[in-house]
């Protein structure tokens, strides 16, 4: 930051990020429209070299890089983004339109992964109240049982046991189970207002209708095979290992549930940022302290929070997952992060919490959408 750039006060501060708390109803149809392009375009091109490889006698062996790759980009890729708009629709940020934002969140990311919007609201939210406190954040009790934690651990440790492990069937079908305890159903929590606009009579109607109408028409036309070997596979395999080890970024090793603490802030190469942190995901921190800004409007709101002093000199970047983006940088990677004491890498921690100490407090209760409610100053 440049010495002489201009210093926001907490009430411009505020203002300024007010405005950006505002989605729309079209910028999302382009991004899950890709995605399910990206989904298309990898089972055509499968199905198509395994048709070349059988016409031209060449043995079908050929196709086993071809498949893991097209299991890779489906679950680490298309599986993986869409579930992180997902993660945009609980806080009513995917469309400006709530009815909308519930009916299309359902439809295009959660029925396909076998839950439900209202569902995953539940214990999101929970997490937004609760981060980092492990007797009431149910992410954090989710994430424990699938895998104990004990940071710091040495780096080629959280190689063996956070990457590697996590692609075994085993340690998949462990992840899935504890995500499905709230997407696939409701949590038993205190209930929230906003949580549920549908009615649980509309959603289940819904979903009867679209898994009765998906498994009759892949059985009518024989595609069912297709739909285990596109879909179940990369669910069971990439999709779980990348959004456990998204999570773990995002709160792993944590130091405390500060408002600029309690996540942080990634920088990263590209094929690493777009897996791990696509749409506004490179900022978490700032997701946690103002919950409905947009995914494409995150960065405009970070250069925002750049010019508020408690923010700038506290918030911790990390630059790369598991090799830096820029090799001169002084700022660690994740790894970097998970490897050491949870406090080393803390800045100004006193004053910039005791600064801050009000935001997340001040917005908490509006987690559902505080767009169309004034923003406490």
């Amino acid at each position: 930051m440049a010495a002489n750039a201009p210093t926001l006060e907490r009430r411009e501060m505020f203002a300024q990020i007010k405005q950006l708390c505002a989605p729309d109803n079209y910028t999302n149809w382009f991004h899950i429209g890709r995605e399910y392009a990206i989904l298309f375009a990898t089972i055509a091109g499968t199905v198509w070299v395994w048709d070349y490889l059988n016409e031209n006698g060449h043995s079908p062996y050929w196709i086993a890089p071809v498949y893991a790759l097209a299991v890779f980009i489906i679950g680490a890729w298309v599986q993986n983004r869409l579930s992180v708009l997902v993660h945009e629709a609980s806080h009513y940020s995917l469309f400006k339109n709530r009815y909308l934002n519930d009916v299309a969140a359902n439809l295009f990311l959660l029925f396909p992964v076998f839950g439900a919007i209202s569902n995953y609201r539940i214990g999101h939210w929970g997490h937004h109240r609760h981060v980092n406190d492990p007797d009431h954040d149910p992410d954090l009790h989710r994430l424990t049982r699938h895998q104990p934690r004990d940071f710091p651990v040495p780096k080629w440790r959280f190689v063996v046991d956070y990457v590697f492990k996590q692609l075994m069937l085993h340690k998949a079908v462990s992840y899935i189970q504890g995500r499905a305890a709230y997407v696939a159903i409701a949590m038993k929590m205190a209930p929230v207002q906003n949580q549920d606009l549908l009615g649980p009579r509309v959603v289940w109607g819904m979903r009867i209708a679209y898994y009765g109408l998906l498994f009759s028409t892949l059985y009518y036309i024989g595609l069912s095979g297709y739909f285990f070997l596109f879909w179940v596979v990369p669910f069971f395999t990439f999709y779980p290992a990348v959004l456990f080890l998204r999570e773990i970024a995002h709160h792993g090793n944590y130091p405390d549930s500060g408002d600029f603490t309690n996540s942080r802030v990634y920088k990263a190469r590209w094929l690493e940022r777009e897996i791990f942190f696509p749409f506004g995901e490179h900022n978490h921190v700032l997701h946690h302290m103002f919950p409905t800004i947009p995914h494409h409007k995150m960065r405009v709101a970070h250069e925002v929070m750049m010019q508020y002093p408690p923010y700038r000199d506290t918030v911790v970047t990390c630059n790369g997952f598991f090799v830096k983006a820029d090799p001169r940088s002084e700022e660690p990677t994740v790894l970097d992060v998970l490897a050491a004491p949870a406090e080393r890498y803390l800045r100004n921690r006193r004053d910039g919490l005791a600064a801050a100490s009000e935001i997340r407090r001040s917005t908490e209760a509006e987690v559902g959408g505080f767009a169309d409610q004034p923003l406490a100053n």
